[in-house]
């Protein structure tokens, strides 16, 4: 029987000599995925690299990936190294491209800086001593130049470079290199034998020469038989701090040599759709949608290994328009001002894969299903059902809205069955209530909440332009300052106010700041104004006598009526 200490890894650990992955590199059997993003690394890091070489420090480790006979992802040569053409690459670098990139160009003398090492920096000739590496200036041994495109650069070179300079690039011809360098210093200076100064180069060249060639950087092998998910996993993981590589841009590699790039079709949804824009939606999430409307799954797994070239070209565009639409579509009666009031960006991929079939429907048929849509996203945000599990809530509610969105029968999604939101928990719901916190900002704009001063209704542009915002109505600083035991981070202490505004009410009992607001533009507005926000404002509420737990719960039973019309469910009493 095989220990757990016996068994064999899923991947291979190997030391590999840097001189040979630089031959691989060179002869295309190590590439990189399609969708690595380019080479950045400055001169500096590329020296500071070396650096660590020669002195023999660990640099990371690389992770690569062989490649089979199979399906495979686009790849593409490392920058300055020859292209790959027809070549199939043996291996891809999954980390370590910067790395390996940036030490194929010093080694092979491309790109576009080239790199020396100054040798009488590593030793002292005069106590015939090469030097340990905290003893060496690297600031001077280690440089690095432009590459001389006109005869100024050229110039420039020469004089920053002595003849002690030697290429990183000629690490393979050092012995012929020293030989002509001490030619060159012995004919000028006699003080040293060229014996003697060869010995002493050459014990320097075996210090810090050598490794630049036998220089052994772990590996990392992943299998060709590496599960795909577990390759997005790997990238994920490996790119948090860095600029992010999931399953979209996975699926753009490995779609390209079938035709379809999934980057130049994103690339023109996000031309032809703002709302793509403004509301930064992932490109995955319209590959969610495709593989609901092929397999009816949004998890990644599906994603990655059911979701086809085909099915990329048959559900795109449908995907695209529908996640776009359903955007306009909250936006214009949902209230949806701003897209960080979106209670949960995952509804938009079920409703967005069944936007294509309303669309199919007789323009007069259509306005039914519409109602049913917007029916399903209230429901879906006060049952807050997509807290956990979101690719699975998607997947269940996609199989009910294709039949019960188009025609009114069928099974309705399961939000709409019941509304497990009681009057209790929205009482006490505080602002960490994601979806419920957007959800209720969002019906305050369908009751076409107006503005405190102007009274004008809450717009996309108003909320951008005139910098509308979720603020108190108890201001915090005058609840702090009055004690009581409720939070001032309740859900029903906020509604939309303008910055000026908040600015006047500042730490303002309420009595005080309506009296302002009344004076400005009379009793009736102001009723009217706070109507519109679902607040009672007679002078017997708990708003106008600065009484926090009356107001509280004046304002709960007119929120829960909002929320019980637009959902067309009734809130559970408690």
């Amino acid at each position: 029987m095989t220990s757990a200490y016996e068994s064999d890894p899923i991947f291979e650990t190997v030391p590999r000599q840097l001189s040979n992955l630089v031959t691989r590199i060179h002869g295309r059997e190590i590439a990189l995925p399609d969708f690595q993003r380019d080479f950045v690394w400055d001169a500096t890091r590329t020296e500071e690299l070396i650096q660590s070489i020669i002195s023999e420090f660990p640099v990371g480790t690389l992770l690569l990936w062989k490649q089979g006979d199979g399906e495979t992802f686009a790849s593409r040569s490392f920058e300055g190294a020859p292209e790959l053409g027809d070549k199939r690459p043996a291996e891809l670098v999954l980390d370590g491209q910067q790395r390996l990139t940036a030490l194929y160009q010093a080694l092979t003398g491309v790109g576009d800086e080239r790199f020396y090492l100054k040798v009488d920096e590593f030793v002292d000739v005069d106590q015939d001593y090469v030097r340990e590496f905290h003893e060496v200036n690297f600031d001077k041994a280690v440089i690095s130049v432009p590459f001389a495109v006109s005869k100024g650069q050229a110039r420039k070179n020469e004089e920053l470079l002595g003849v002690s300079h030697f290429p990183v690039s000629d690490v393979g011809s050092f012995d012929d290199w020293l030989d002509e360098y001490v030619d060159t210093i012995t004919s000028t200076d006699d003080s040293f034998s060229a014996k003697y100064l060869k010995s002493l180069y050459r014990r320097m060249r075996d210090k810090y020469i050598v490794p630049l060639r036998s220089y052994g950087l772990p590996v990392l092998t992943l299998p060709e038989t590496t599960p795909i998910e577990a390759v997005c996993t790997i990238f994920e993981t490996l790119n948090r701090t860095g600029k992010p590589l999931g399953p979209f841009e996975l699926l753009t590699a490995r779609y390209y040599p079938q035709g379809v790039n999934l980057r130049d079709l994103w690339l023109e949804a996000l031309g032809n759709y703002k709302a793509l824009v403004d509301f930064k939606v992932d490109p995955y999430s319209i590959l969610q949608a495709v593989c609901l409307k092929a397999y009816g799954s949004a998890q990644r797994s599906d994603v990655l290994k059911k979701l086809t070239a085909a099915d990329i070209s048959q559900h795109w565009s449908s995907a695209v328009k529908g996640i776009a639409g359903v955007i306009d579509m909250l936006q214009s009666d949902c209230g949806l001002v701003a897209p960080k009031w979106l209670p949960y960006g995952m509804l938009l991929i079920p409703m967005g894969a069944v936007w294509g079939d309303i669309q199919k429907l007789e323009p007069l048929d259509r306005a039914s299903a519409y109602a049913r849509l917007q029916q399903f996203f209230w429901c879906s945000v006060f049952t807050t059902n997509y807290d956990q599990g979101a690719n699975s809530q998607a997947g269940a509610d996609y199989a009910r809205l294709k039949e019960w969105v188009i025609t009114g029968d069928g099974q309705a999604p399961e939000a709409l069955a019941e509304l497990p939101l009681s009057s209790s928990t929205l009482r006490s719901a505080s602002v960490r209530r994601k979806a419920l916190y957007c959800g209720l900002m969002c019906l305050l704009a369908t009751t076409r909440a107006e503005d405190f001063h102007t009274g004008q209704a809450m717009t996309p542009y108003r909320v951008g332009e005139v910098q509308i915002d979720s603020h108190h109505i108890f201001p915090k600083a005058y609840l702090a300052r009055t004690g009581g035991n409720e939070s001032s981070e309740l859900l029903l202490n906020r509604t939309l106010i303008d910055a000026e505004t908040n600015r006047i009410i500042k730490d303002k009992a309420p009595s005080q700041y309506l009296g302002e607001m009344a004076a400005t533009y009379g009793e009736e507005k102001l009723e009217s104004v706070l109507a519109s926000h679902a607040i009672k404002s007679d002078s017997s509420s708990g708003l106008a006598n600065d009484d926090y737990g009356m107001f509280l719960d004046e304002r709960l039973k007119t929120v829960v009526q909002l929320i019980e019309r637009v959902t067309g469910r009734s809130l559970q009493e408690e």
